[in-house]
């Protein structure tokens, strides 16, 4: 934790820029880490404002790799016309359980955008996207890397979730699992348990009680993913937050 704090100072020294919020995003946030899981961390920065008042368009995003780290950082603009199409991606890190740094205020407001901006139905069709696309490498093996099938589940969970709570939905795998029954619910925790004792690569006989869950959320999501809700605020409420951001007296 320490040592990924001290990086991010770096950035913020090496790009002149301010990190705002910044968390851990991937498995480990998921909830279903291997032992040799990356860190996937995500953050958020402004630069000052004279970096926004040219005619040029400049780079909107920071990402390297180093080692068993994974880092990427949106810039604040490029993040707000995001949030604007209810990014999924984005939306998932305020609801991250590991947090690196935040500006609190920065943090709060953001949130409430999220709340004004979230839509259902963009967020169901991301994971909905993803869980056909997880579903078509697995279905067909006996052996499967519990990576690529806890990535089937969570998006299902995910989708289960957005059909019965309009809400913003959690981050984490505990989280998304309060609507399904509770012998399911067991089922995964018994392999998250396992997939926390085994490397990435590990293939898992895939067994009757695995398959039984994926196919009743398939059937479930498949004949109730119309009708969600969609988002139709304009960027008056980002441009808004965008200016009093900019407008903040920051040393960089």
């Amino acid at each position: 934790m320490e040592s990924i704090k001290h990086i991010l100072k770096q950035i913020e020294a090496e790009n002149r820029i301010k990190i705002l919020y910044a968390c851990e995003t991937g498995s480990r946030a998921w909830g279903f880490p291997s032992p040799d899981s990356d860190y996937d961390i995500r953050f958020i920065y402004r630069h000052e404002r004279d970096w926004y008042l040219v005619l040029n368009n400049q780079k909107d995003a920071i990402e390297f790799m180093d080692g068993d780290l994974d880092v990427a950082g949106w810039d604040l603009r490029k993040s707000l016309r995001l949030l604007k199409k209810s990014n999924v991606p984005l939306v998932e890190r305020f609801q991250s359980p590991i947090q690196y740094y935040a500006d609190e205020d920065f943090k709060t407001e953001f949130k409430k955008l999220i709340e004004d901006y979230y839509s259902p139905t963009a967020s169901f069709y991301h994971h909905y996207s993803l869980a056909n696309k997880f579903w078509e490498e697995l279905k067909d093996k006996n052996e499967i890397k519990l990576k690529s099938y806890f990535y089937l589940v969570r998006s299902l969970l995910s989708c289960n979730w957005i059909v019965k709570d309009k809400t913003v939905l959690p981050m984490h795998i505990e989280g998304l699992m309060k609507y399904i029954d509770d012998e399911s619910k067991d089922m995964v925790r018994k392999l998250i348990v396992l997939k926390a004792t085994v490397g990435e690569k590990y293939l898992h006989s895939k067994d009757d009680g695995m398959q039984t869950i994926v196919t009743r959320l398939l059937a479930f999501v498949e004949a109730s993913k119309n009708d969600l809700g969609v988002n139709s605020q304009d960027y008056t409420l980002l441009n808004k937050f965008f200016l009093n951001s900019l407008n903040e007296r920051t040393n960089y």
